[in-house]
């Protein structure tokens, strides 16, 4: 392999890219598409895909075999090109067929013999909607629209989901918020321009049960809201109460209170720990943190049992639940194969997280930063973003520098600011990495500051109460 081999690519493939081509080339493309492919156009669900395929041929003719594939494989192709000659077609048979709604060309390179573009396919909810309970039918939805007809053929060199839409009569069915961003802030109190300022418990992992509680302690008395352990600390089933319990026991000698009923009797706390673990055993982890006093749970989705699971356990506990992200860059990882973050994020408020990460804007974390955008107008239009949706905890190198740059970016209705390393780094402490989270905070708020030299002389023009934040600043 040399230099010539390797492909740097400088744009997001389709984010922000504009169609190429002719409108009425696009029609044509389509109506060819949807030949012999008539149905009633019933409810469906609608997917959008980017493709790059291998192709020497006229723009738009690989696209349009891309999208002609996932059609005829996806679902069916029509009765004179599969069915038995000798039957006759069944009543309904074209009832389970899949259409294209949309094909855009965004790129082609007779050069390298290659095209990409957008096409939109939607299935109807007769083709897999098979649950009798009516549940969202999650696995069925997945294996309609993602599986190999979309993915796995030879002359794809890329092939990811961008975007799902779900009929209302479906998108019902899903249990949705039941601990909302409102309801987060009710619990815990807060005033109205009060932040959310959360911290992950570093190290990481072998801390005994009392370094791990003043972690959290520090920074609880500090002024921060929340904490979840870091997804890397694996407890046995045995250990995790005994974690937890010191957690609540220091919490409540410091005036906290983590009960999950009745009214506060001291300042409101959330502390998640962290429970991954296999399916068959997610239920028994969540019952023994809770029963020690956690009054909120973390776990990967992705590799405990899937979204319909963390729906289950948010509704047998009535617990926030902190949908962590790790695992999800397995699927959303790469810009061209697999799914677009919004597709996660959008399962992940529909089944009740009432927690999910999202990356700081500059960070080191994927989503990267032109997704971000796509992902919050996703969660708009589904209503669950904002003081009816998830709370969005910023954080991937968050910290006291880049606060207010996020704040103005991302936004801060629905937002929770969450700080490990920095937190926990601070030459002062962990409660002065809390109190500088805070003062960066309010010097957003107030004074709309985000700079890095503009903080320093907030900080300076505060005099001692700054001090937290000047230090944090290296200054």
């Amino acid at each position: 392999m040399n230099a010539s081999d390797l492909y740097l690519r400088l744009l997001h493939p389709y984010i922000g890219r504009a169609p190429i081509g002719r409108a009425d080339a696009r029609r044509r493309a389509l109506t060819a598409l949807n030949a012999g492919r008539d149905n009633s156009r019933g409810a469906a669900v609608e997917a959008t895909y980017y493709f790059e395929v291998a192709h020497r041929g006229k723009p738009m003719e690989g696209l349009a075999h891309a999208a002609r594939m996932v059609l005829e494989h996806g679902t069916l192709k029509s009765w004179a090109k599969e069915g038995d000659a000798a039957c006759v077609k069944p009543c309904g048979y074209d009832e389970f067929m899949s259409w294209a709604t949309d094909i855009a060309l965004l790129a082609h390179d007779a050069g390298q013999g290659l095209e990409s573009g957008l096409v939109t396919i939607a299935y109807p909810l007769r083709f897999f909607d098979k649950r009798a309970d009516g549940k969202p039918p999650l696995a069925q939805l997945l294996m309609a629209i993602a599986s190999e007809p979309f993915s796995a053929f030879s002359f794809l060199r890329g092939a990811r989901i961008v975007d799902i839409r779900l009929p209302a009569a479906l998108r019902r069915r899903f249990p949705g918020q039941s601990w909302s961003h409102r309801r987060i802030r009710e619990y815990l109190a807060l005033a109205p321009d009060e932040p959310i300022i959360g911290t992950i418990v570093k190290p990481k992992t072998g801390l005994t049960p009392e370094l791990f509680s003043r972690c959290i302690v520090e920074a609880a008395v500090a002024g921060a809201r929340f904490t979840k352990a870091d997804e890397n600390m694996h407890l046995t089933i045995r250990e995790l109460p005994r974690y937890v319990g010191r957690v609540v026991k220091d919490l409540r000698a410091h005036g906290f209170d983590l009960s999950r009923e009745g009214r506060p009797k001291g300042p409101r706390f959330l502390f998640a720990p962290h429970i991954t673990t296999d399916a068959d055993q997610l239920r028994d982890y969540a019952r023994a943190a809770l029963d020690a006093g956690a009054n909120a749970l973390m776990f990967s989705p992705y590799y405990a049992g899937g979204f319909p699971k963390m729906a289950e356990i948010v509704e047998e506990f009535d617990v926030p639940v902190y949908a962590h992200t790790a695992g999800m860059n397995v699927f959303t990882g790469s810009s061209v194969w697999g799914l677009d973050p919004r597709v996660t994020y959008l399962f992940a408020g529909l089944y009740g997280a009432a927690f999910m990460q999202l990356t700081t804007m500059g960070g080191y974390l994927k989503p990267d930063d032109p997704e971000k955008g796509e992902i919050l107008r996703c969660l708009r239009a589904n209503g669950l973003d904002g003081d009816r949706g998830m709370t969005l905890a910023i954080a991937g190198g968050m910290g006291p520098a880049n606060i207010g740059r996020n704040m103005k970016l991302l936004g801060r209705k629905g937002r929770m600011f969450l700080a490990g390393t920095s937190v926990y780094s601070h030459p002062d402490g962990p409660g002065a990495g809390v109190q500088a989270m805070r003062l960066a905070y309010g010097a957003y708020v107030r004074e709309g500051l985000e700079d890095e030299a503009e903080l320093r002389r907030y900080a300076r023009d505060l005099g001692a109460e700054g001090t937290p934040l000047l230090h944090a600043l290296g200054g």
